[in-house]
C-alpha cells in the first residue's frame, strides 16, 4: 500500500525514509508512525487499504461503547499496534486496523482471544479515540500509565524535561492528557494538582464541589506540572514565582481552552487548570433556570436602548454565563454589540469581542474608553472591578448605550453600595441603573435516583410561609447514571431587582443596602432564597444546597 501511495504521488518518499528510521528505533509499525507524524492522511490510507486489500472500511459508528474483548489483549499493545477489536461474531472477531497487513498483530489477537481475527480497515484517529474511550479513564487507566513511567526508571529533573519534549505518545504526555480528558468527561470546571510530602493530590471541581480522584505517585509531580506548564507556554525553570498561562488542546475530539495558574508551595508547585470547551453550545436565557415571570421582565430590560444591567454574585456563580445568554437574545444583525473580557471565554457570532491584556496596559478602562468611540449599541464589560472602569461604564450607559457588566457583591441590592464606594455619583447611578441580577449556582438532583422525603421539623421552620402545610423535599443517594454523586449539573437561583422611582430616590440619598433590599421586596422582588426554596420543593435541588449558597447574606 505504501509503495502504491508513493507511486501515485500521495506520499513523499523522502519523508517516509526519515520516519522509517524513527519507527525502527522504537520497534513501532511504520504505518502507525507515518500517520502519527502526519506524513500520510488517515482517510487516504484507510481507503487505500480497503480498496487494495478488498477489506471492509470501519467508520466511527462501528466502534462500540465498550471493548468487546475486555482487556484480554493489553491496551498498551493495541495502542502500539494501532488496532482495536470491534465486534465478536461467533468464533470470529472483527479487528479495526490501521495496517491490515500486520500479520503479527492479528496473530497476537487470535492467540489471546481464541477467536479467528478478521481485519477491517480504519483510520488511526478512530482507533485511538476508541482505545482512549475504552481504557484511558479512571484509576485503572492511571495505574497503567504510571506503570509505563515506572518502566523507564527514575528520572531527574532534566530527564523529565527531555521526556516532555519527546514524542506525543510518551507516557507522561498520555498521563496528563488522561487527567484532563477524565476531567472533561466528568464535566469538571477545574483541575487542582497539589503536592504534599508523601502524596500528590489531584482533585476535580465537579458541579461546584471538589472531588478527589486516584492520583499518580508524588515522584511524578514535577513531570506532570512541567508538562502542563509547557502546554501553557510557561517557564518550567521558574519554580519560585506564581505564573499564569493559557493553552488550547483537542481532547477526545473536543476543543478545550486551558487557563493555568501555578503557585510555589513548601512541597513543590501547586497548579490549577480551568477547563473551557471552545466549541461548547452556548446556554440560552431560557436554560438558566429563571422563573418565567423573571425571564420575561429581563427580556424587556434587554430591549432598552440605554441604561445599565448588572449581574452580581461571588466568583464561580455563573455571572458570565448569564451575560452571554443575555447577549444571545439581542438582534445582532441590527445592533452593534461589543464585549470587553478577561479572557474571552466563548465566542458569539455577531459580537465584537475584545480580550483585555493588562500586561501591556490594555485594561478594562482603556479598552472601554476606546470602545465607546466605535458607535456601539450594546457594550458588555466582563467585570467592573475598579473606580475608573465603573466611571466610564456609567457614563457610557448615560450617553445612549445599553451596558451589561458583572460585579462582586453578595446580593442584587449590594451592587448599589459597591458602585457608590467606587466613587460613582449617586445621581448618576440613579439615572442609569435599570436592574441588577443576583445569582448563585446550586446542584441539580439526578432524576434517576431522586426520591421524595418529608421535610424535617427544622426544615419546615426554615421554609415557613413559602411552603405548603406538609412540605415534601427531595434527595438523591447516587447511582451509576450520576457516578454516585446524586448531582448531574448546576442551575441558577436568581433575584431581579428592578430600579423604580422609590429605589432611585434611595440611591440618590445613599440609603443603606437593607433599605434598598426592603424596597425591592415590597415592590415584588422574589429573592434568591425564595427562588431556591421553590426549586427545592419542585425537586430540582435540595434545601441544603440552597442554604449553602445563600446563608452568607
Amino acid at each position: 500500500m505504501l509503495r502504491h501511495l508513493v507511486a501515485i504521488g500521495r506520499v513523499d518518499p523522502l519523508r517516509v525514509e526519515r520516519v522509517a528510521a524513527t519507527a525502527a528505533e522504537r520497534n513501532e509499525p511504520l504505518a502507525v508512525r507515518l500517520l502519527r507524524d502526519g506524513v500520510i492522511d488517515g482517510a487516504t490510507w484507510a481507503e487505500a487499504a480497503a480498496e487494495l486489500l478488498g477489506l471492509e472500511r470501519a467508520g466511527p459508528e462501528d466502534f462500540p461503547e465498550s471493548p468487546p474483548l475486555g482487556e484480554i489483549v493489553a491496551p498498551r499493545f493495541l495502542r502500539h499496534a494501532g488496532m482495536a477489536p470491534i465486534a465478536v461474531d461467533g468464533a470470529r472477531v472483527r479487528v479495526a486496523m490501521v495496517d491490515p497487513t500486520d500479520a503479527y498483530g492479528l496473530k497476537a489477537i487470535g492467540l489471546a482471544s481464541g477467536l479467528e481475527p478478521v481485519p477491517v480497515a480504519a483510520t488511526l484517529q478512530d482507533v485511538e479515540s476508541a482505545l482512549a474511550r475504552w481504557f484511558d479513564r479512571g484509576a485503572a487507566a492511571l495505574q497503567r500509565l504510571v506503570s509505563d513511567l515506572d518502566g523507564q526508571g527514575e528520572a531527574s529533573g532534566e530527564e523529565v524535561e527531555r521526556l516532555l519534549d519527546s514524542a506525543q505518545e510518551a507516557p507522561v504526555v498520555r498521563l496528563v492528557n488522561q487527567l484532563l480528558t477524565d476531567a472533561l468527561h466528568m464535566k469538571a470546571s477545574d483541575v487542582h494538582i497539589e503536592p504534599f510530602p508523601d502524596h500528590l493530590r489531584v482533585r476535580y471541581r465537579v458541579h461546584g464541589r471538589l472531588r478527589e480522584i486516584a492520583s499518580p505517585p508524588v515522584r511524578y509531580a514535577a513531570a506532570i506540572v512541567s508538562r502542563i506548564k509547557i502546554l501553557a507556554k510557561l517557564d518550567i525553570a521558574e519554580r519560585r514565582l506564581p505564573q499564569d498561562g493559557r493553552a488550547r488542546l483537542e481532547l477526545d475530539g473536543r476543543r478545550v481552552d486551558l487557563r493555568v495558574a501555578t503557585a510555589p508551595t513548601v512541597h513543590g508547585e501547586s497548579l490549577v487548570v480551568r477547563l473551557l470547551e471552545s466549541d461548547r453550545r452556548g446556554v440560552g436565557l431560557d436554560e438558566l433556570g429563571l422563573a418565567p415571570e423573571v425571564e420575561a421582565r429581563l427580556r424587556a430590560i434587554l430591549r432598552s436602548p440605554h441604561g445599565m444591567l448588572l449581574v452580581t454574585g461571588p466568583t464561580g456563580s455563573g455571572k458570565t454565563t448569564t451575560l452571554y445568554a443575555a447577549l444571545r437574545t439581542l438582534d445582532r444583525d441590527t445592533l452593534k454589540v461589543v464585549s470587553v473580557e478577561d479572557p474571552v471565554e466563548y465566542q458569539i457570532d455577531g459580537v465584537t469581542q475584545i480580550h483585555v491584556r493588562a500586561d501591556i496596559g490594555l485594561d478594562f478602562a482603556r479598552v472601554l474608553r476606546s470602545v465607546v468611540r466605535h458607535d456601539p449599541d450594546v457594550v458588555m464589560v466582563g467585570e467592573t472591578r475598579d473606580p475608573e472602569t465603573a466611571d466610564i461604564a456609567v457614563h457610557a450607559a448615560l450617553t445612549g448605550h445599553l451596558l451589561l457588566s458583572t460585579l462582586h457583591t453578595n446580593s442584587a441590592a449590594g451592587a448599589v453600595a459597591r458602585l457608590l464606594d467606587m466613587g460613582v455619583e449617586p445621581y448618576l447611578l440613579a439615572s442609569v441603573l435599570r436592574a441588577v441580577i443576583g445569582q448563585r449556582l446550586v446542584g441539580v438532583l439526578c432524576p434517576h435516583c431522586r426520591e421524595p422525603r418529608p421535610a424535617e421539623p427544622d426544615e419546615r421552620a426554615l421554609l415557613g410561609r413559602h411552603a405548603p402545610s406538609v412540605p415534601i423535599l427531595y434527595r438523591a443517594p447516587g447511582c451509576s447514571r450520576c457516578d454516585g454523586l446524586g448531582i448531574v449539573g448546576r442551575v441558577g437561583i436568581f433575584e431581579l431587582l428592578e430600579v423604580d422611582d422609590r429605589i432611585r430616590a434611595l440611591i440618590r440619598d445613599r440609603a443603606p443596602t437593607q433599605a434598598i433590599q426592603a424596597a425591592a421586596e415590597a415592590a415584588g422582588m422574589r429573592t434568591m432564597w425564595q427562588d431556591g426554596v421553590a426549586k427545592a420543593l419542585a425537586g430540582v435541588t435540595t434545601l441544603d444546597e440552597v442554604r449553602r449558597v445563600t446563608e452568607d447574606w
